[in-house]
């Protein structure tokens, strides 16, 4: 790419550099033209009339031409232009006798080197003038030969130091393109590697995801059984562990959807106070099993109601309050927030602050690097990717904000965020909590399941069953379709399709079905994505492919839930 652009470059501006010099000539000898024929009264008069006409019509022709010529005729015909010139010069010369016609080939050579870069094109031009020059002098004995021998001499010694100075600009120019279009090629390369790691982490990402879907359901499905005390413990041990799991997975995925520009922030209102006192007492257990205490200031404040993504929001401080956890012996972690209203807008501003081991100098500039840790040793004590307060930066400043620490070793550390939150508008939307009392029932929901691993089968089954949604399955999208094309039209209000699967995979099965292959009736029937590809391009894939909703695996029971309810016929 960067040779084949610099070929067209060159090209283009030595094309500019032959149609500029050619209609300058034009205009000059058109006007040169016209002096001859109103004020030369010799009798060469139409001799020189007539080769400036010449002159100036090839340089028009040339300057129309220009873009149709190869870049080393280009050259070649700034050269013809300037031998053009030259011979005019030496015409006027010849058939005046007049000495101080030399004058014009004195600006012809000063010319040759102002315009031509081409070192041998620059001799030529030059020999030619100094030939040409001479032999009229010998021929005609011209007198005062000796003085312009010396203004030629000159002349030409201009003539070379104009030629050097654009000859080592056109080498510069040539170099600074070379460097751009190294640098284009490096950022598109590391741009591909970049897409190319992106893409094998999410592809990673999935392959861990649909096993995962499978434990996470599971357990989660046994924990909902009767259990005596040490098998709940077993089990809260293994829950534990696969949400651990989870984390890093998802750390990694929101890494990699960081890098490619595919994480979005999405707004919802919520209650500051409330989600924050919800997300402390979460974490509570974890510090007072360490014998630490967790304590959150509320300030005074009206406004509490917030838009912005408590996802996102939680994210940050579960991973600044884990590391708080984890970091800290004794005493305790105290979390302050306030909240500004600015113009139109809110900025949340939260300090969490720990009695814990503290952060060397050295390593607090590259705490909130990828892959960095305070330590080595860290990670082989308490774990982790290294990718937490990494995300957390992008987070902060994807949602307008920053992020910051201050720490000493042994006293403890700060970390301080910032972000922009919206507005709400005066009519509040349905709490969570009228959200889930108004949730239907779906004993009289019909389903059907698309998905071909059977684990992952057996874990939505029971989800489903669990909240008394009468399904079927299907193994692949040719059986669903199948399946369809034998249902009557009541059969089914809604289908859950797996994206990847052998045969027919779920994009494809979902075009079958919007283009009525499974039946007219069926062809606008609600899809709703199964997928463990968490990017932002597979969901736009799934829309794209006709379906309407999407879920990521491992599959939350509540997200699940909401979706059912949109698609239930009461």
């Amino acid at each position: 790419m960067s040779q084949h652009s610099l070929v067209n470059q060159d090209s283009n501006d030595a094309m500019v550099q032959l149609r500029s010099v050619a209609y300058f000539f034009a205009v000059l000898y058109f006007f040169l033209t016209l002096a001859h024929f109103f004020f030369l009264q010799d009798d060469f008069k139409w001799v020189l009339i007539t080769s400036a006409l010449v002159t100036a019509t090839v340089s028009f022709m040339l300057g129309r031409m220009a873009a149709h010529i190869s870049s080393t005729q280009q050259s070649l015909g700034i050269l013809a232009l300037l031998v053009m010139g030259t011979s005019n010069s030496l015409l006027h010369l010849w058939l005046s006798h007049a000495p101080e016609q030399t004058t014009n080939i004195f600006v012809t050579i000063i010319a040759s080197g102002i315009v031509l870069s081409n070192r041998y094109h620059w001799v030529a031009a030059i020999l030619f003038n100094w030939l040409g020059w001479i032999t009229v002098n010998f021929v005609l004995e011209m007198p005062l030969v000796q003085h312009f021998f010396f203004a030629m001499s000159m002349s030409t010694l201009l003539s070379w130091f104009a030629h050097l100075a654009r000859k080592n600009v056109v080498a510069k120019q040539i170099e600074l393109k070379q460097e751009r279009d190294i640098a284009i090629q490096h950022e598109m390369e590391a741009k591909a590697a970049t897409e190319a790691k992106s893409a094998f982490l999410a592809n990673m990402s999935h392959e861990i995801r649909t096993p995962m879907n499978g434990v996470i359901g599971m357990i989660e499905m046994v924990a909902r059984s009767n259990l005596n005390k040490d098998q709940a413990d077993f089990i809260a041990t293994a829950k534990r562990s696969a949400d651990s799991l989870m984390i890093i997975i998802n750390d990694i995925l929101d890494f990699s959807k960081i890098e490619v520009g595919e994480l979005a922030i999405e707004l919802m209102e919520f209650d500051v106070d409330q989600f924050l006192s919800e997300l402390v007492h979460d974490q509570q257990f974890q510090a007072s099993k360490k014998g630490l205490l967790l304590d959150l200031s509320k300030p005074q404040s009206q406004q509490t109601r917030v838009v912005g993504d408590p996802y996102r929001i939680k994210q940050i401080l579960n991973n600044l309050l884990s590391n708080a956890i984890k970091f800290t012996e004794t005493g305790g972690i105290n979390i302050l927030y306030h909240l500004v209203h600015i113009d139109d807008y809110l900025r949340l501003d939260v300090e969490v602050r720990d009695t814990g081991m503290g952060i060397s100098e050295t390593a607090l500039p590259f705490l909130f690097d990828s892959f960095s840790q305070a330590d080595t040793s860290t990670t082989r004590r308490f774990g982790g990717t290294g990718l937490g307060l990494a995300i957390c930066k992008q987070l902060c400043e994807l949602m307008g904000g920053n992020i910051s620490v201050e720490s000493q070793i042994g006293k403890g550390s700060t970390f301080k965020f910032s972000i922009k939150l919206g507005v709400p508008a005066p009519l509040a939307p349905l709490s969570q909590q009228q959200h889930r009392a108004s949730m239907p029932s779906f004993v009289h929901l019909r389903l059907l399941l698309v998905e071909d691993n059977f684990i992952n089968q057996q874990v939505m089954l029971a989800i489903l069953e669990s909240i008394e949604v009468n399904v079927d399955v299907a193994n692949d999208g040719l059986e669903a379709i199948d399946m369809l094309k034998q249902a009557r039209p009541t059969t089914y209000d809604v289908i859950l399709m797996d994206c990847q699967m052998p045969n027919l995979d779920g994009y494809e099965a979902t075009r079958r079905i919007r283009a009525g292959d499974a039946g007219e009736v069926f062809s606008q029937i609600p899809i709703v994505a199964l997928t463990a590809n968490a990017l932002t391009s597979e969901k736009q894939k799934c829309f794209d492919a006709g379906m309407n909703n999407y879920l990521t695996k491992p599959v939350e029971i509540e997200s699940l839930k909401t979706i059912l309810a949109s698609y239930h016929k009461i």
